[in-house]
């Protein structure tokens, strides 16, 4: 199953910001049934939200974050069907949507037009369906619920790992929906393991092929770079009292956690074309970063970085497991080279050395950057509220596995699951 990462971005009419405001207050307060965007109904998403970008320089922007199952037509047609009425109340806030009649197709053509694809992303769980995701959590549910009733009536140690097995595929085969305990799809299709593996192969091919052209251009460009790394302005404001608590007052409310960052990029193309190279080789590492981590760090669920508004400002979203504190520790811990190399090129990132050297390491400024970046998330949605990347793993195997013929060993394993 393709998942799909995309934003809907679009400049918002100074006179309607706060009546968009309410609108989006409205949607925080009830993501079920409020007036605008029923979001469980919308059977092919993972994550979405709404943020709006407002620096003082640049016309307010209404960020749309959607994580989905699929190609974008079909996922824009169940909108439409699902939340057309509402999308377009909303978007009636942004400058250049001129329709005062709710039509599907004018909106629908509306999103497609501003639509902004990530210059680099990273999925946690890949091939996993929204809708399997919760089918697989209900089997584990039933399947555990089973075992605290067995166990209440047989002492554990009298079967052995291979009998307790069997009567759990009984169980199943009895009692259970055939729907949650069905063949699951495979991770990836070949094509999807392979191409981007080769897109690496190919890159250090060409790298090498060029090689005396290259080691030119990286040496013009380190020197340029340390001639500017020097000069850079670095952050000394510390994020205010308010703006913390004010961020803070949006997290930790669930298992998962929102993280929406706009930063400003640093001036001359110089630093844009870096940025962007940067991102493309985060991107072709992450696309084979399949087994749910990325650089270690395996807490994500999607994640992803689009350079917006022309080229000014990076924009970062992130769907995580845990605390704010524990995520940015993760980064610094295990990522710090490659986070260092896509936000050295913003405005107020601590001192950096050759791209990747210092930067994030330098953990209270760092921290102080990140805070002073992020905006918060006015709406935000997650369509399995209660689960890590970890649990949603775990129980993909429980299901991918629950029928299949294993070893002694490997009953053992897949029990421990449980």
């Amino acid at each position: 199953m393709r998942q799909t990462i995309l934003t809907f971005i679009t400049e918002i009419n100074p006179l309607k910001k706060g009546q968009l405001e309410q609108m989006l207050q409205e949607i925080r307060n009830d993501l079920h049934t409020n007036a605008y965007i029923s979001f469980p109904s919308l059977s092919l998403l993972h994550f979405a939200s709404f943020v709006i970008s407002d620096d003082k320089s640049t016309p307010p922007l209404l960020v749309f974050e959607n994580n989905f199952d699929g190609e974008v037509s079909a996922y824009i047609n169940e909108l439409m069907t699902k939340a057309g009425p509402g999308l377009h109340r909303i978007y009636q806030c942004c400058s250049a949507y001129q329709n005062n009649v709710f039509q599907p197709q004018n909106l629908k053509e509306f999103l497609t037009a501003n639509i902004v694809r990530p210059n680099a992303f990273h999925i946690g769980n890949v091939g996993r369906a929204s809708k399997d995701i919760k089918a697989n959590q209900l089997l584990r549910d039933k399947l555990q619920s089973y075992l605290d009733d067995l166990f209440n009536t047989v002492k554990p140690a009298s079967l052995t790992s291979g009998q307790l097995r069997q009567q759990m595929q009984q169980f199943v085969k009895k009692e259970v929906d055939p729907v949650l305990s069905g063949t699951l799809p495979p991770h990836q299709t070949f094509a999807e393991k392979f191409i981007p593996r080769l897109r690496i192969i190919l890159f250090a091919i060409l790298t090498l092929a060029l090689l005396p052209l290259v080691l030119l251009l990286a040496l013009i460009i380190i020197v340029i770079l340390r001639r500017k790394e020097d000069t850079d302005p670095i952050l000394v404001q510390p994020p205010s009292v308010s703006d913390i608590e004010l961020l803070i007052g949006t997290e930790n409310r669930i298992t998962q956690n929102h993280l929406a960052s706009i930063t400003n990029i640093k001036p001359g193309k110089f630093r844009l074309y870096l940025l962007t190279g940067a991102l493309f080789g985060a991107n072709l590492l992450a696309r084979t970063s399949t087994k749910g981590k990325l650089s270690g760090i395996p807490s994500i669920h999607f994640a992803h970085w689009s350079i917006i508004n022309h080229g000014k400002q990076l924009l970062f979203l992130s769907n995580y497991d845990g605390s704010w504190t524990s995520y940015l520790d993760d980064f610094i811990d295990k990522a710090a080279t490659g986070l260092t190399g896509i936000w050295s090129n913003t405005q107020g990132f601590p001192y950096t050395r050759f791209l990747v050297l210092d930067g994030a390491r330098d953990e209270l400024r760092f921290k102080a950057f990140a805070r002073n970046q992020q905006v918060p998330s006015l709406v935000w949605y997650s369509a399995y509220r209660d689960l890590t990347v970890q649990n949603i793993d775990k129980d993909s195997s429980i299901r991918e596995n629950i029928f299949t013929t294993l070893s002694d060993p490997e009953t053992k394993e897949w029990l421990k699951l449980f």
